[in-house]
């Protein structure tokens, strides 16, 4: 990952034609499905499922793990490269993130670099001037048309053997790791299979997509303009949790 770098972000706000595809043309079914049902599912849960101790303390356990691999994997590792990890550490961290349920590290990572060198304009795949409805969730509601969208290298993720491979099994390791694991473990270690499925794993997912998506929002909605008062960039100890 050594020379690698994100290009000098850009302000200006291309202007393109009206969206022309009909709505339902244009909703990504996946995401719109698994955003909507899994708040169901887990106050469903909630409403009747007792909660064990056991299966609360895994829940958050897991919930860092997952977590762990959104930051300082998917964030930090692949979209920023902010720092080299050892073949095994990144392993660790690509099964991490898939646990996350965010999409693969390819995904992530490129709309991250898109972000941040066309903020706040058009170009932006979770543009806040748009709304903190579309940058904390809307925006993945919808197909992208990748033409309205900026550009950003990707060359490093696209050779990557292990980014590659995480993508191409994306599915498989998203189950495994993002239900399978957890519901699993507090199924068979203290018999909690419900607590395991509706806490350590679909509420644990839900609060975790909203943590992140925050970022998104709030990060750009609440706070201080600490070193540039143009951007709807800020900083707050809210989202600093």
């Amino acid at each position: 990952m050594t020379g690698m770098y994100i290009e000098r972000p850009t302000y200006k706000r291309e202007k393109f034609p009206p969206e022309t595809r009909p709505l339902m043309k244009r909703l990504h079914w996946v995401h719109v499905i698994l955003l909507s049902t899994t708040p169901l599912i887990a106050l469903y849960g909630m409403l009747t499922t007792a909660v064990q101790v056991k299966t609360l303390v895994w829940g958050v356990l897991y919930y860092m793990f997952a977590g762990l691999g959104i930051t300082a994997g998917y964030h930090r590792l692949w979209a920023h490269t902010a720092y080299s990890a050892t073949y095994p550490l990144q392993l660790f961290l690509s099964f991490a993130g898939s646990a996350a349920v965010q999409g693969s590290i390819f995904w992530w990572a490129r709309d991250h670099r898109v972000h941040h060198r066309y903020t706040d304009t058009t170009q932006d795949p979770y543009d806040a001037l748009q709304g903190f409805w579309h940058c904390h969730i809307g925006w993945m509601l919808v197909k992208k048309d990748r033409c309205r969208l900026g550009y950003a290298d990707t060359s490093d993720l696209k050779t990557d053997p292990l980014v590659r491979w995480q993508h191409k099994y994306y599915p498989l390791l998203v189950l495994l790791f993002g239900v399978v694991v957890p519901t699993t473990v507090a199924g068979l270690l203290w018999g909690d299979w419900r607590g395991g499925f509706f806490y350590a794993t679909v509420l644990r997912m839900v609060l975790l997509h909203h943590a992140t998506f925050c970022v998104n929002s709030l990060a750009h909605t609440i706070g201080r303009h600490t070193y540039d008062d143009v951007q709807t960039a800020r900083d707050s100890w809210i989202t600093a949790l």
